[in-house]
């Protein structure tokens, strides 16, 4: 599917702090002095850049400036910018990479309070000019090839035209005066007075700022065209933000979240001791010196972060922590720990260019990230002795991941990244101007990248094959490109083509916010990169010539009816769509005692609207449902349980919904030797304790307590315990172990070498004499080992009742080519071929080049290839083969020279048809075996009762008809055939 978004670059900031006045009768809240000097980074620089040639020969832009009914507007201001001066819009969260003012993270709403604060990255004009009469206006001598222009006047909001061109007309309408109003509270729902209010739009980066008076309502006037980025801010509170808000009558609210504290201690056996402490979550990256044992950090929203400590040839046991109290106290114990260094090289074992690196927990959770310099020894650490993961990436470069156990000293480390076959390129719009952010689809994968702020991008492909990449922007227009991959300095330029104009109407009234949607067969769905502005127009220029099926949306609204609209190459077809308001389901959430719950997600079924959070009064409002549609409501909270579903109507009364607080259980979990399990999963908490104690809220079922434990290295366990505070010792089983060797095809052991196994959770390293051993899978009694390093691999089988060790000789890829045919004996051009490696689940993807052909290098062993054009597993056939040796010719599909098969059969849920080379023999009950064969075909529950399966070479094939996944009382039908056949096998049972 094609979402074609316009994204902005991101940056960071540092926070000042705002002093508002506090009612009386009310606490004050908690200071929030300046953010933590760790977490400050400095805006980005908005250079400025020069408009004018200084020379008489310069260029010349005119255009003129209308109201909203087409009447020219005189003595308007008009102001003039170079495209390539950058705005806070254009401004990416370096973490996601979205626009900053579209990260939904709530730490971005720091980074844009900086920009507010700061007044930076606004619009600034470098020249001005004012309409005649007709409301013309003229621009000379510039210099250049894309500009900014906007416009305002009194009794009119601002309005803006992006990327304009010398010679190119401008016209810009200028909405009526509007205005944004609303209130903010504090977590209570109290009211905020002297909170600041800030506002961007979305679309014209000009500042607008209001304070609140003392019932907490603002009032943002002189507004233009929307939407807007709404930010309000208090001395004691976080930003909250609303980033998408119309201007109308409609009123925002704003709920400032206080800031929370954290307090870390930092003990050696007991004592206070000096370190430097890190915090990691969600676009959070702090740290700080606990020079008496403690640091603190303020300036945090109530959100889960994980929290380390480090000091010399000392670390702490990283803790997992939800800040839900305004100071959150936490003791973390230093130990003697380990260091891991880390060097990145390429597949020859040369210096990887400016590599990334991140060290998680063995659950994922990020604990730290650097960025080091091409050939630099990287240092993790100290770090806790223990089991941690390693993700590394590179541009050019394939991800890899490697399992880090850190052991006390030195742990050395060397993470080989694999060149990746890469398409780069650059999108231009129609004036051969590098066209910014634009989003970038490669097909047949469907992948997606974002063009850069100069139009370029990179992509990575599964393989060398023909690829065709289109781009699409709703105003620059759409275009596409087929180029065969390796490829450097593609040009992808966009066109105007097709063009769609929609006005977005409810009751009379054009809504602002809106967005477009169009399907068209085999081409995907396109997306407005915008949405619409007070006019409720909607562009969407640059689409292949078809009908679509058109939908419009807005959050506030009802999605309008699916309807068909056709456009043609060369014109604009314009359409109006009416949007019906949503109705809403409005309530509280409580617990048995009739209190409030906040922070509880309440979400409705059937799902067509978003879950929304209850505040600090448990109230919530569901909006954007039907008019008198039955729902139930369902709130969820890591507190409380929901034991009855609560159903409403939209629009109708006000729903209370009760939720019955969990009980707090403590406990611990202990190894069958006694000793504390320090890292475990207890249902949805991730626990981390150094004496493996916890203290949680659990689910209870009645009068009994059932939960499961789960922890690497050991078996799960599930509880079922008679619900009581203490739940005492939880002892867990160690899981059976699998012991191997790797070794090399001349017999010397390979260290450093990744082993894993096909239901494994985690994988381990081998040590210095090509030893391992690694915890078998839960519930699984066979299993399948495998064991990689660089571009060599091999595989075994394994059960968790095998003691013995088992040896795995490395072997190198082998390298697969031929061709894919189409159904009816065509090549197959930029086909793409999926796949999986049997033994190890892991995927594989080839594209074919212009030929339908292919040459890739996979690892030995047993694969299976989808040959269906739905990728379905069933009712399309899928080839089984095996791969072994340095070189082997695979070709799929009727290729010249081959055989079908025809199979007459009564189709049967649950059965599948087998065409495997050669004399089988007798078979299993179900024929699992057929799976790892040398080479065949599988047709899991055909679709007919006639079926014909192509591509098959000459010779001698045994035809297996049974269940595939059970036992039957029935056994396979076993047939031999000879092909080419002389005509249809009749399969009888």
């Amino acid at each position: 599917m094609r979402k074609w978004l316009v994204i902005g670059a991101a940056s960071a900031l540092v926070v000042v702090a705002v002093a508002v006045l506090w009612p009386r009768g009310t606490p004050p809240p908690l200071s929030l002095s300046a953010v933590d000097a760790s977490a400050a980074r400095a805006l980005p620089e908005f250079e400025s850049v020069e408009v004018s040639s200084g020379a008489a020969e310069g260029l010349t832009l005119t255009g003129r400036v209308l109201d909203s009914a087409g009447r020219p507007v005189a003595g308007a201001e008009v102001f003039l910018a170079a495209s390539a001066q950058k705005t806070l819009t254009s401004v990416r969260c370096d973490e996601c990479g979205q626009a900053l003012l579209a990260c939904e993270a709530r730490e971005s709403g720091l980074h844009a309070l900086a920009f507010f604060e700061q007044a930076r990255g606004f619009l600034q004009p470098k020249a001005t000019e004012r309409t005649d009469a007709q409301g013309r206006f003229r621009f000379e001598r510039l210099a250049g090839v894309s500009f900014s222009v906007w416009a305002r006047a009194e009794g009119f909001g601002a309005a803006m035209r992006e990327r304009a061109a010398p010679g190119e007309p401008v016209d810009l309408y200028l909405p009526p005066l509007r205005s944004i109003g609303g209130q903010v509270v504090d977590d209570a729902g109290r009211p905020v007075p002297g909170a600041r209010v800030h506002a961007v739009s979305r679309k014209v980066p000009l500042q607008s700022e209001a304070v609140a008076g003392p019932d907490g309502a603002f009032t943002l006037s002189g507004l233009g065209e929307g939407p807007f980025y709404v930010l309000a801010t208090a001395a004691g509170f976080l930003p909250a933000v609303e980033s998408q808000v119309e201007a109308g009558p409609q009123p925002v609210r704003l709920r400032l979240e206080p800031s929370r504290t954290l307090e870390v201690r930092v003990t050696r056996n007991g004592a206070p001791m000096a370190a430097t402490v890190r915090l990691k979550a969600d676009h959070l990256a702090r740290e700080a010196r606990a020079e008496s044992g403690v640091a603190r950090f303020e300036g945090l929203y109530p959100d889960e972060l994980v929290v380390t400590a480090e000091a010399g040839k000392l670390g702490a046991t990283p803790r997992t922590l939800t800040l839900s109290e305004r100071l959150t106290q936490v003791t973390l114990e230093l130990e003697e720990a380990g260091t891991l260094l880390v060097t990145v090289v390429d597949e020859a074992g040369e210096p990887v260019p400016s590599p990334e690196l991140v060290l998680r927990s063995i659950r994922g959770q990020p604990l730290q990230s650097q960025k080091p310099s091409t050939g630099e020894l990287v240092q993790f650490g100290p770090v806790a002795v223990g089991d941690y993961v390693l993700e590394g990436r590179a541009k050019g470069y394939k991800d890899a991941q490697l399992p880090a156990k850190v052991k006390q000293g030195e742990t050395e480390l060397e993470l080989e990244l694999a060149r990746a076959t890469m398409i780069s390129g650059q999108v231009l719009d129609q004036y051969d101007r590098p066209a910014p952010n634009v989003s970038v689809l490669v097909q047949p994968t469907g992948d997606t990248v974002l063009a850069d702020a100069d139009g370029r991008f990179t992509a990575a492909v599964p393989t060398p094959g023909l690829y065709e990449l289109h781009a699409h922007h709703s105003e620059w227009g759409g275009g596409q490109v087929k180029v065969t991959a390796p490829a450097e300095g593609v040009k992808l330029g966009l066109e105007p083509r097709a063009a769609l104009e929609v006005t977005v109407m409810s009751e009379g009234r054009r809504v602002e916010g809106a967005d477009v949607l169009l399907w068209l067969d085999n081409e995907g769905v396109f997306r407005s990169d915008s949405s619409s502005g007070p006019d409720g127009m909607v562009p969407m220029r640059g689409l292949p010539e078809g009908t679509y099926l058109m939908v419009a949306t807005h959050r506030d609204y009802l999605a309008s009816e699916p309807r068909k609209v056709t456009v043609v190459d060369g014109q604009t077809q314009k359409e109006t769509v009416s949007l019906a308001p949503g109705a809403s389901i409005r309530g509280e959430v409580v617990d048995t005692r009739g209190a409030p719950v906040a922070g509880a997600s309440v979400a409705v079924l059937p799902r067509t609207a978003e879950p929304v959070t209850t505040d600090a009064q448990g109230h919530f409002e569901v909006r954007a449902l039907k008019p008198g549609r039955p729902y139930l409501v369902e709130a969820r909270h890591p507190g409380y349980d929901q034991r009855e579903h609560q159903q409403t109507t939209a629009g109708g009364d006000p729903v209370r919904v009760v939720l019955e607080a969990r009980t707090t259980f403590r406990g611990r979990v202990v190894a069958e030797d006694g000793s504390p399990v320090r890292r475990y999963r207890l249902d949805e908490h991730d626990v981390t304790s150094a004496d493996g104690r916890f203290e949680l809220a659990l689910p209870t079922a009645g009068d009994r307590v059932i939960v499961a434990v789960e922890a690497p290295g050991f078996e799960p366990l599930m509880v079922d315990k008679p619900v009581q505070p203490d739940l005492g010792d939880l002892v867990l089983e160690r899981a059976p172990t699998v012991t191997g060797l790797v070794r090399e095809e001349g017999g010397g052991p390979v260290a450093d070498a990744v082993v894993g196994c096909d239901a494994c959770e985690e994988s381990v390293m081998t040590g210095p004499d090509g030893r391992f051993t690694l915890p078998a899978p839960s519930f699984v009694a066979k299993f399948t080992v495998s064991a990689r390093k660089g571009r060599l691999s091999a595989s075994v089988q394994a059960s968790r009742e095998t003691t013995a060790a088992v040896e795995l000789v490395l072997k190198p890829a082998t390298r697969i080519h031929g061709a894919v045919y189409q159904p009816n004996g065509a090549p197959a051009a930029g086909f793409q071929l999926e796949g999986v490696n049997a033994d190890r689940g892991e995927p594989i993807s080839i594209v074919t080049g212009p030929d339908g052909r292919y040459s890739v290098d996979v690892p030995p062993g047993n694969y299976r290839f989808a040959l269906g054009v739905a990728r379905e597993f069933s009712g399309e056939p899928a080839l089984v083969v095996r791969v072994a040796g340095g070189e082997q010719r695979l070709d799929f599909g009727p290729a010249p020279g081959t055989a079908s098969l025809t199979v007459q059969l009564k189709p049967e849920r649950g059965k599948a048809l087998w065409v495997v080379a050669g004399d089988v023999g007798a078979v299993g009950n179900p024929p699992r075996e057929l799976m790892r064969a040398s080479y065949g075909q599988l047709l899991y529950q055909p679709p007919g009762e006639r079926v014909t399966l192509q591509g098959l070479p000459p010779g001698r094939y045994t035809v297996v008809w049974g269940h595939f996944h059970m036992e039957s009382a029935e056994p396979p039908v076993v047939r031999a055939v000879q092909l080419p056949a002389a005509g249809d096998l009749v399969l009888d049972p």
